[in-house]
């Protein structure tokens, strides 16, 4: 018999049998055996049944044998063996379950916490979403306003430039002016010296005419 087996079953004596499928307290265990068959071994349980138990009268009858496998053993306390006949699991595998339960609860919570973040950031994003919206109409407004700035710009540099030609134009209209008057200062002397030399010849004309002499003009 392998080692971990009689251990084990060395543990399995002097107890209470409960069968969980039947719901009832099967026999008190006296002795053990273990059966191998291939490569699977087998508890036999060799144990006194119970009679009129919780009928204050509870005793032991005859004894019986239990042919068992290790997976049928739900649990083995200080005092009983419980049993599960293949359909309950062991108590191992109901505390992983239990442990499996509560990771998955608590996976659950997360995920939950997750999604209300998501949601809140789903909603922050709307915002943004909007926000941004906004300032790409605002922009296209700027753009526009720049555009026209850009217009106005070119039209100013435009009459700029025929402000600075129109001063040309005036200096040199000035210019032209101040030649018109000099020359008309010019021809005013030419005409006022002609006249006088037209006068004087007249004059002198008409006192030659009357034997008088000539007249000089200062």
């Amino acid at each position: 018999m392998p080692g971990g087996s009689e251990a084990k079953a060395n543990q399995l004596v002097n107890k209470f049998v409960i069968s969980l499928t039947e719901g009832r307290i099967l026999g008190y265990v006296t002795d053990i055996n273990v059966e191998v068959e291939g490569d699977q071994f087998y508890f036999i349980l060799k144990m006194k049944e119970i009679e009129n138990l919780g009928k204050g009268q509870s005793m032991f009858s005859s004894e019986r044998k239990l042919k068992i496998r290790p997976d049928d053993i739900v649990n083995v306390g200080p005092d009983v063996i419980i049993l599960g006949n293949g359909k309950v699991p062991p108590l191992r595998e109901i505390e992983r379950l239990n442990q499996i339960a509560e990771e998955y609860n608590a996976l659950v919570r997360e995920l939950e916490a997750k999604e209300k973040l998501i949601e809140k950031l789903k909603e922050e994003n709307y915002a943004l979403k909007k926000q941004i919206e906004e300032l790409q109409r605002e922009l296209r407004k700027l753009q526009v306003m720049r555009e026209d700035f850009d217009h106005l710009k070119e039209q100013l540099v435009r009459q700029e430039g025929q402000l600075e030609m129109a001063k040309e134009y005036i200096r040199l209209l000035e210019g032209l002016r101040h030649d018109i008057d000099r020359i008309k200062e010019n021809v005013e002397v030419l005409i006022q010296t002609q006249l006088e030399e037209v006068v004087r010849a007249i004059i002198n004309e008409e006192l030659n005419a009357r034997g008088l002499k000539k007249t000089s003009f200062i």
